[in-house]
């Protein structure tokens, strides 16, 4: 996916399943530093594909925040400290396989206002997309998300406590060898995930 680099770039508000002419099923992406942007892939796509650029395992994440938040349907995705995606449902899929569900980023949700039947999230910075749960609804996902942002930084912060323990012992060959190692499959592995790309 060749637009990942900016959408990565441009700080993710929000994920909008929508129907574009000519092209069918495809993502809107919503950034705050960037206008919005069109990809011709499902959601589910291009969330996996976010996913592997955070890696991030998805299925492992519905069940180990599933059990956080006493869920294991619409589990929120942290992708790391400051960014968890909430699930929401934005339209009516037309199809069986349609997807219905928008995943915004928490830390860019202001407010959820009500008109009328309609209920709109409105962003920091001032937009307002229309949703389609119910008010009582979205307000719980927005918690079980700062659940599963609590979660996350607890065990990010727990390891790193344990890991700088380790780091007042002198380094040994075996050790540099080793990162030497780890270096050089990190670079194979992006060199082959570019090629993809």
């Amino acid at each position: 996916m060749k637009d990942l680099e900016k959408m990565l770039r441009g700080n993710l508000i929000a994920m909008i399943p929508v129907y574009v002419k000519n092209e069918g099923n495809s993502t809107r992406i919503i950034l705050e530093k960037f206008q919005d942007m069109y990809i011709n892939n499902r959601i589910s796509t291009v969330l996996k594909v976010i996913a592997n650029h955070y890696t991030v395992n998805l299925q492992s994440i519905r069940r180990e925040y599933g059990k956080g938040i006493e869920s294991k349907n619409m589990v929120p995705i942290p992708l790391n400290k400051r960014d968890v995606l909430i699930q929401i449902k934005t339209r009516i899929p037309v199809s069986k396989n349609d997807g219905s569900i928008g995943y915004f980023n928490l830390r860019y949700i202001n407010s959820i206002i009500e008109e009328g039947e309609k209920i709109f999230i409105r962003t920091i910075d001032n937009r307002d997309i229309e949703v389609l749960n119910k008010k009582r609804t979205i307000i719980r996902h927005i918690n079980e998300g700062k659940v599963v942002r609590q979660i996350y930084n607890e065990r990010l912060g727990s390891y790193i406590k344990e890991e700088s323990l380790m780091y007042k012992t002198p380094a040994t060959k075996e050790d540099i060898a080793l990162v030497i190692r780890e270096i050089v499959d990190i670079k194979n592995r992006l060199s082959t995930k570019n090629k993809s790309l």
